[in-house]
């Protein structure tokens, strides 16, 4: 049994014991009345392009059950769709149709993959219904996109009903057995390879699923406000999942639940750039956004314990020092220093209005505000317990601060998702950027109603937790982690033989090569692309960094060009009439070919590769790169050569001068 949010804390994989009289919802929503059109107990619509068409029926169970079909293909057969008093099917439900509408309308985006977004869907609106009483369970909304049927329970005005609660019943049986990827936390995503037989598992969203006729269907859910993280469930023996959610407390008024949405396509890759999950979700609620801006930023983590011939980095004033200045001179926009800078981390009695001896942060942010850069300071949960976050994050912008990273809340459930939103709402209030670590919750598209709120781990970090992940295992991630939102992964390292042994808080080998690594901060999308580096490194690649230094961190448009969540990603990202390609390949290495058919017709283009050497290899020659120029115009075709477990990053720009 499958359920929504209650006020007292318990396991919500496990039914509660409830109980409800159906007769106390009787004045919950009015009833509508109904049109002579919705007496057939059927109803069927179709997304725009006609590809993705959705039937419900009411007429052959006590439930309402939909199904999906794609192409003319059935994709998930009839599913349960319900919400029931006490977890009991007490009476029949039916559906009662209210509204329908389409909507096409285009907005833009302060930053992101894309300039705008285009939202376009059909849409129709349903009371669910206790035949037997025909008092109003709730408001059941579908919309259904070019790539994505997503559907919703809203609830209105009701009297006080302590205790009482409603459960989710939703099914998603699919038409086929397929493989499925679901999120992992801090590990790689974790792989079904067949969901029939995959008995009675529990899995996190977001989720992708491929069946065997080349259709792919990504499962998570966008606009979480007020319910808790939902998760999925296997079915033993049945190609099929249920939606695993919280106690609804329906007291607690109004209220909606996030949307369930359901992202279909023949490619992989075009559900990574989908907007569906940010048009699902509220608009800005900040006015003015101009002063959210996205960028690279260096982190002295990562580089704590490394000596070079004049200094060793620890957490101190010269350490940082440096790096505001090499960030200054580098085209960087932020510095992130990292815990225990106002004291131990984990200590609730830790003072963030302090720092500790060898630091003046104040002096810190000012320095770098006068350079041009930006300072973002770590904060522990902890700290929440002594401090009120608004009037610590008011004299962190008094101090002139750009951001926070905010790490190890500790919470779960609804309680969990409430802080992380007020907390993101209170830094705006001060205009204040927000990335947040440490198993924080998994993006549902929010950035659009907060996009001060700029990324977040929700991904194992390079180098996290005594492992790190494979090169199978990154190209997992790009599919998997990166479709609900920007995610900080930390990529990017250039120094990758020693660290374990010359740094503090690394603690696993990176398995990259040093153009793959530039390559993936690429390939994944953040508002804010963490650099885990010290300075002395990238100074001893220039030419590599090169492409770091010029590589925007918000875009006009982007594109997956090709992928395989078993291979390979390439992934292009536009800005303005430059192109950035970054492309990621497993274990084995290989060559792709990249066929130059996004280019504008008619113009000439320089473009230049940052390629593995041809040695290079992700385990035993992971530094050895090589750096090419070539030409090219639209319609070419490009091989692109990568090492094992390596890749590869492409800058094109126009060639004013071929063009003359």
């Amino acid at each position: 049994m499958n359920i929504l949010k209650l006020p007292t804390k318990r396991n919500w994989l496990k039914k509660p014991k409830l109980k409800l009289s159906a007769l106390l919802l009787s004045g919950f929503i009015s009833p509508l009345s109904l049109a002579a059109e919705d007496l057939s107990e059927k109803y069927a619509f179709s997304s725009p392009d006609q590809n993705i068409k959705i039937k419900l029926a009411w007429d052959q169970g006590p439930s309402p059950v939909y199904q999906i079909s794609y192409q003319g293909k059935t994709l998930v057969t009839e599913s349960i769709i319900d919400l029931r008093l006490d977890g009991q099917q007490s009476a029949e439900h039916d559906l009662v149709m209210i509204a329908k509408k389409r909507v096409d309308e285009t907005y833009h985006l302060p930053w992101g993959q894309f300039n705008s977004a285009h939202n376009e869907y059909q849409s129709a609106t349903f009371n669910l219904v206790d035949k037997t009483s025909q008092s109003v369970i709730s408001r059941l909304e579908f919309r259904v996109f070019n790539n994505a049927v997503a559907f919703r329970h809203s609830f209105e005005s009701a009297p006080e009903l302590s205790g009482d609660a409603l459960y989710e019943v939703t099914d998603i049986n699919l038409q086929n057995d397929g493989a499925l990827y679901s999120y992992r936390g801090e590990r790689d995503p974790l792989k079904l390879a067949s969901l029939k037989q995959a008995n009675d598992r529990a899995l996190q969203l977001p989720a992708m699923f491929f069946s065997p006729n080349k259709t792919v269907l990504a499962i998570q859910e966008a606009g979480r406000e007020e319910t808790g993280l939902i998760k999925l469930k296997t079915k033993t023996d049945k190609k099929g999942l249920s939606i695993i959610s919280e106690p609804l407390a329906i007291e607690q008024l109004p209220k909606t639940t996030s949307w369930r949405l359901l992202q279909i396509s023949e490619q992989a890759g075009e559900l990574i750039t989908s907007q569906a999950v940010l048009n699902l979700s509220p608009e800005s609620r900040i006015q003015d956004t101009n002063w959210i801006k996205t960028g690279k930023s260096f982190w002295d983590w990562r580089v704590r314990g490394q000596s070079y011939a004049d200094h060793t980095y620890a957490l101190d004033n010269e350490s940082l020092l440096r790096m505001i200045d090499f960030a200054a001179n580098h085209n960087m926009q932020y510095v992130m220093i990292d815990a225990n800078w106002y004291g131990p981390e984990h200590n609730k009695e830790s003072n963030p209005y302090t720092e500790i001896d060898g630091l003046h942060i104040k002096d810190l942010i000012k320095q770098a505000k006068q350079k041009g850069i930006g300072f973002i300071l770590y904060l522990n949960d902890k700290a929440s317990i002594n401090h009120d976050l608004d009037e610590l994050f008011k004299t962190w912008a008094e101090w002139g601060a750009a951001g926070v990273k905010y790490g190890f809340m500790k919470l779960d459930g609804d309680a969990k998702v409430k802080k992380t939103l007020k907390i993101v709402e209170l830094a705006a209030k001060h205009k204040l950027l927000i990335n947040f670590h440490d198993q924080p919750i998994v993006p549902s598209g929010m950035r659009r109603t907060w996009p001060n709120w700029v990324t977040r781990e929700a991904v194992h970090g390079q180098t996290d937790s005594r492992r790190s992940f494979t090169p199978t295992g990154f190209i997992e991630m790009a599919h998997v982690n990166a479709l609900a939102g920007p995610i900080d992964m930390s990529n990017g390292f250039f120094k990758l033989d020693g660290l374990v042994e010359s740094r503090d808080y690394v603690r696993s080998e990176v398995y990259s090569t040093v153009a793959g690594e530039v390559a993936r901060t690429l390939i994944i999308f953040s508002g804010l692309v963490i650099l885990p580096d010290a300075p002395e490194e990238y100074l001893a690649k220039p030419d590599l960094f090169e492409f770091l230094q010029q590589m925007p961190t918000s875009w006009d448009e982007s594109r997956v060009l090709s992928s395989d969540i078993t291979q390979h990603i390439i992934t292009a990202r536009r800005s303005g009439e430059d192109w950035f390609i970054g492309a990621a390949i497993n274990e084995q290495g290989g060559t792709l070919p990249l066929k130059l058919d996004f280019l504008q017709a008619g113009k000439n283009y320089r473009v230049k590769v940052y390629a593995d050497a041809e040695d290079a290899h992700f385990k035993t020659n992971r530094e050895a790169y090589q750096i090419f120029k070539i030409e090219a115009k639209k319609g070419d075709l490009i091989d692109l050569k990568m090492a094992p477990g390596g890749g590869q990053a492409i800058w094109i720009s126009p060639n004013n001068e071929g063009n003359k």
